[in-house]
């Protein structure tokens, strides 16, 4: 009785300690699984938070990236087109270089200047850059810098445009080529032949008729184009207008196209108004430098015309003409000089051209001849967009050599190369 009373104890104490103990473990259990519970908490917190972070992080790349794009769209915008235009090539004279550099135009020119083709052989004649873009959206802006053979580097036009002016109208100021008559505004890469027409060279010079000043300018609301112009520029003595800084030069044109069944039919009439002015002469029949006076007033005509007539999808007859006339006083009396040109042009497909074309200055001042001609034919071809390979030949009659008067010949074969970006010519 005694050993179960024992027994029965010492159980009820293992019994009790194995209770003892499940509890301590249930407590420790317990105490783990809220560490768990609370850790967990803590990698949520941690996981959210990074992916915050990461997020934020991913917005602030892609805006900056944003930015950065902005920014350099925004650059790239502002960037002006720019284009490089190269011509030079080879030319053949009758003549020599000095001989030819001496010579003049009777009534017209004393002291020729020979802007291209200056000399037998090879000649670089230019690189010209051009630069354009857009302002703002009322505003375009264009600079022409002209880098002849020998390096030197002229400003030849810079202006700007309006975009948004009302009633059809247009304004320009800066430094521009006149729109006066039909070839005047062009630049040399854009004429029709190598070398510029008489009567433009002789009453203009090599520069043409244009400087520092201002254009406005209107198209009519016509179902034709019908435009009309006026610029105010400096006076310039090359140009045969005083240099004086009271003396401006005016001028006007009336300007249309119309199509006449398949033919494409432009006129223009010019009118260009300045104080004349002639150099003062030494004792000894010099000019001096600078030294001027004026007789009145020097007026310029101008009409033109010109046809173009399809002939293929590639081809092409174009039949352009022009006629100009100076009165210019001088002293008691008021001389009148003028000329004109003619030429046809034959655009065979998009590679191959011809043409020919007649100048002719049949009016002078009194004793100076007025048989002045010359006869151009051209062979051109356009192996691509933008660029020119051209053979002329001209048989000229309009220069004199020491006061006697001398037909030369000329055979000039030069190349035209566009770089960038460089706008369809005016036609």
């Amino acid at each position: 009785m005694a050993k179960l009373l024992w027994l029965s104890i010492a159980c009820a104490t293992v019994l009790s300690a194995n209770e003892s103990e499940l509890e301590l473990l249930k407590q420790q259990m317990s105490a783990l699984h809220e560490q768990m519970m609370q850790m967990q908490q803590k990698i949520a917190v941690l996981e959210n938070t990074a992916k915050m972070q990461a997020t934020n992080t991913s917005q602030d790349e892609t805006l900056t990236s944003m930015v950065q794009n902005d920014q350099k769209t925004a650059q790239t915008t502002m960037l002006p087109d720019i284009a490089v235009i190269l011509n030079g090539g080879y030319t053949s004279r009758s003549v020599s270089r000095d001989t030819y550099g001496a010579a003049t135009i009777p009534g017209f020119v004393n002291d020729m200047e020979v802007p291209f083709n200056a000399k037998n052989g090879f000649n670089f004649n230019y690189a010209e850059v051009a630069m354009s873009s857009t302002v703002d959206p009322f505003l375009d802006a264009s600079a022409i810098f002209h880098i002849d053979g020998s390096g030197g580097i002229e400003v030849e036009e810079a202006y700007f445009t309006t975009r948004a002016l009302d009633y059809g109208f247009k304004a320009k100021a800066g430094k521009f080529k006149s729109a006066f008559g039909r070839v005047n505004e062009k630049h040399h890469h854009a004429w029709n032949f190598e070398d510029q027409e008489l009567i433009n060279y002789v009453l203009f010079g090599p520069e043409g008729l244009g400087g520092e000043g201002g254009q406005i300018q209107w198209v009519a609301p016509t179902p034709f184009y019908l435009m009309a112009g006026f610029e105010l520029f400096d006076g310039n003595p090359e140009q045969g207008f005083s240099a004086k800084e009271s003396a401006t030069t005016g001028v006007g044109y009336l300007k249309m196209s119309q199509t006449l069944g398949k033919a494409t039919v432009l006129a223009g009439l010019s009118y260009a108004q300045g104080k004349s002015e002639v150099q003062n002469l030494d004792l000894s029949g010099e000019p001096i430098a600078n030294s001027y006076t004026d007789y009145g007033q020097t007026r310029i005509y101008g009409a033109d015309l010109t046809v173009e007539y399809p002939l293929g999808a590639f081809s092409s007859l174009i039949w352009q003409n022009e006629w100009m006339q100076r009165d210019q006083d001088a002293e008691a009396q008021t001389q009148k000089q003028a000329g004109f040109y003619s030429e046809l042009l034959y655009r065979m497909d998009g590679n191959w051209a011809s043409g020919i074309r007649y100048d002719d200055l049949y009016r002078n001042v009194a004793g100076a001849p007025d048989d002045l001609n010359r006869f151009s034919a051209k062979l051109e071809y356009k192996p691509f967009e933008f660029s020119r390979f051209r053979l002329q030949y001209n048989h000229d009659r309009s220069k004199a050599f020491d006061d006697e008067r001398k037909t030369v010949h000329e055979v000039l074969l030069n190349y035209t190369l566009e770089l960038g970006a460089h706008g369809a010519h005016a036609f």
